[in-house]
């Protein structure tokens, strides 16, 4: 339960010092997503709002996050100005996840495009973006959630079979770790000189690449065909079509 102690002003500020922004914790929040967002309307500076337990938390296409008090880290950073590509930056924050889980003891992360992390073929984390523009370089909101200490019985029963957390594959880490190790690496990725080596990691990392894929994208047809490469801006490659978002499911 170390990450209780961000309660700690004294413990928040320090740390907020190593990593080189705000902190803002909650025993309890609806949605660190969305406290973040207003901060970054409200022209905040660098800064991550952490949750140990999150009401309305949010995942991609607008599902429901679920996670239980104390088994996940729920963290949303604030970066301003806005880094270079944002859409890429998103993409390549899996890179910056699985490096982290890797330095804490977990180095077989997997990647889905576009943004979870899985670990024995199960999703064990997730992002969601959310840039701004402005005459100041704007803002980009990034929310990840990492299942860390759930047991089986904490998912939904319609999750189980594509859910697992970091103690389900073996591992025990420590939350407050990952935040560090995590946003260490997401400032890494972010530096544009870093992408095309955290692009060919992606790739690397990648379970999609090669694979008979489908992709269904709200009002729009769906594609079908073999999952070739990831562009240089984070789209993904299948067959012909170039697509930049929709739920992928492997085929074959």
């Amino acid at each position: 339960m170390r990450l209780a102690l961000l309660a700690i002003p004294a413990v928040r500020s320090a740390l907020s010092l190593e990593i080189r922004r705000d902190i803002e914790f909650h025993a309890a929040l609806a949605s660190t997503q969305e406290r973040a967002r207003a901060l970054a309307a409200a022209g905040a500076g660098p800064s991550v709002v952490v949750a140990d337990l999150q009401t309305a938390g949010q995942g991609t296409h607008g599902r429901t996050w679920h996670a239980a008090a104390g088994t996940s880290l729920l963290a949303s950073w604030l970066f301003r100005p806005a880094p270079a590509e944002p859409g890429l930056f998103a993409l390549l924050a899996g890179v910056a996840v699985a490096r982290a889980l890797e330095r804490l003891g977990m180095p077989e992360a997997s990647l889905k495009w576009p943004n979870d992390v899985e670990a024995g073929q199960k999703k064990v984390a997730g992002a969601l973006a959310h840039a701004t523009t402005d005459g100041e370089g704007g803002s980009l909101v990034l929310g990840i959630g990492v299942n860390v200490h759930q047991t089986k019985d904490d998912f939904p029963a319609e999750l189980r079979a594509s859910a697992t957390s970091l103690a389900l594959t073996g591992h025990t880490v420590d939350r407050l770790s990952l935040l560090v190790e995590i946003t260490r690496e997401l400032d890494r990725v972010a530096a544009p000189g870093e992408r095309v080596g955290a692009l060919a990691e992606w790739r690397r990392r990648a379970t999609l690449l090669g694979r008979e894929v489908e992709v269904t994208r709200e009002g729009r047809p769906v594609v079908r065909g073999v999952a070739r490469d990831i562009a240089d801006d984070g789209a993904l490659l299948v067959g012909s079509e170039r697509v930049v978002g929709g739920d992928v499911r492997t085929l074959a």
